[in-house]
């Protein structure tokens, strides 16, 4: 089972975030590979920011997820990372994967309107800007990057 919730945050909180994820100083780093895949294939990459792992706030900007945060009602955090997937030519879609080996909850927030999407359970869930995706980490899913704007940027929640 999973739930959509449209316009999740007030328009003010949603605009933070993104004018933070959007600034050409906020630190995206490399990643060679996409979700679990062990085997790097062209264009199976993409650049990430870690907030939160291992027991362990890894940003400066970690309270500005706040927002975000309050209205997911946690009992704790597991990872949040953002994930930034750069546009090209043709829509690249991602191998199926589930977040977590062991029972969680998964949030999957856009930042940005594009043609890219996530597909869950045989259902397309198009990427639209202050959009919640719930469902929970033993449902399989996977995104593509995009072709209508220069990047597709989602953050995902992983949390109890």
């Amino acid at each position: 089972m999973f739930k959509v919730i449209d316009n999740f945050l007030p328009e003010q909180e949603y605009t933070n975030i993104n004018d933070l994820l959007t600034d050409e100083y906020f630190p995206w780093y490399f990643n060679n590979y996409k979700s679990s895949a062990t085997i790097q294939e062209l264009f199976e990459y993409q650049f990430l920011h870690i907030f939160y792992d291992k027991d362990t706030v890894n940003s400066d900007h970690f309270n500005s997820l706040e927002p975000l945060l309050n209205k997911l009602n946690y009992l704790s955090l597991i990872r949040i990372k953002a994930n930034l997937n750069p546009i090209t030519q043709n829509l690249i879609t991602y191998k199926p994967h589930v977040d977590q080996t062991f029972k969680c909850k998964v949030a999957l927030y856009y930042v940005n309107t594009n043609n890219g999407y996530t597909m869950v359970k045989g259902k397309k869930i198009e990427s639209k800007k202050n959009r919640i995706v719930l469902l929970d980490s033993a449902t399989e899913h996977y995104g593509t990057n995009s072709t209508d704007c220069n990047n597709r940027i989602v953050i995902n929640f992983n949390y109890f």
